[in-house]
């Protein structure tokens, strides 16, 4: 394909380590658990998403990086079974919650992640990692999901390399450097002899927040970590002059959808 071989997955590893935008610890999430339930579920995401699978309805689905539920609920609806992972044991609790809400009864939960043995429940026919792809090793991540998966695999991953606006860093002085973007997983998967397909999921929302002043200056805070003083200040400056007068609200997130069918 090349003229000499390009080491992908060395080179998403390397990009990774030194992305400003780091991956959130459990408690994070778990802090988070209860917005999130309000904010993801029941949204067009899901449908898009979902509509997007092949599923016959006899499967056995592996849900990674669940959530509250966002898609593993409205999944067991429609598989046999919906196996439902996550290392925010936060998350885990909203999801039951959502699963007695709607009656749903065939689906298992663990609270285990990435990095931990998935030997309990084995083989299953499809595995999904909707917007839970932020590991340290795309490579290990994208051959974990094959291997478990006896039909095929479904993710999301952020499209560009920022969760927030460049417009907005720009405008504030915040330099970042920007994690992986998602061309990464189908060039890898595809050097293993798969053919991903891609599709694009539009939000319609951006990932930060901005009904408020204050919820504007959290959320750039979730997303970038940190901001000094005159950073924030030109943040509550971009928010009354940009997002206030001008109406002009942060640009809202597209997600790469990427399958492949793992029965080659």
């Amino acid at each position: 394909m090349f003229l000499e071989p390009i080491n992908f997955a060395q080179m998403y590893r390397e990009h990774k380590a030194t992305t400003d935008f780091k991956a959130k610890t459990s408690s994070d999430w778990d802090k988070k658990s209860s917005d999130m339930a309000q904010t993801t579920i029941d949204s067009p995401y899901v449908n898009d998403f979902i509509s997007r699978m092949n599923i016959a309805g006899d499967e056995v689905v592996l849900d990674i990086g669940c959530g509250p539920g966002t898609l593993a609920i409205p999944l067991a609806k429609r598989v046999k079974e919906v196996i439902a992972i996550d290392f925010s044991e936060g998350m885990l609790d909203e999801l039951k919650a959502y699963a007695v809400r709607e009656g749903v009864t065939n689906i298992k939960t663990y609270h285990i992640g990435w990095e931990d043995d998935w030997s309990t429940f084995g083989k299953v026919d499809i595995v999904i990692a909707s917007r839970s792809m932020e590991v340290s090793d795309i490579e290990l991540a994208l051959s974990k999901m094959s291997a478990h998966a006896s039909k095929a695999c479904y993710l999301t991953y952020k499209v560009g390399g920022s969760f927030v606006d460049m417009n907005i860093l720009d405008f504030i002085g915040k330099k970042v450097k920007t994690k992986p973007d998602y061309w990464y997983i189908p060039i890898i998967l595809y050097s293993h002899g798969y053919l991903p397909r891609i599709d694009y999921i539009e939000t319609g929302r951006g990932s930060i927040r901005a009904n408020t002043e204050d919820e504007f200056i959290e959320s750039l805070l979730w997303s970038v970590h940190e901001l000094d003083e005159e950073q924030k200040n030109k943040a509550r400056q971009y928010y009354r002059d940009v997002i206030v007068v001008q109406n002009h609200h942060p640009r809202a997130v597209n997600w790469a959808f990427i399958g492949w069918e793992t029965s080659l």
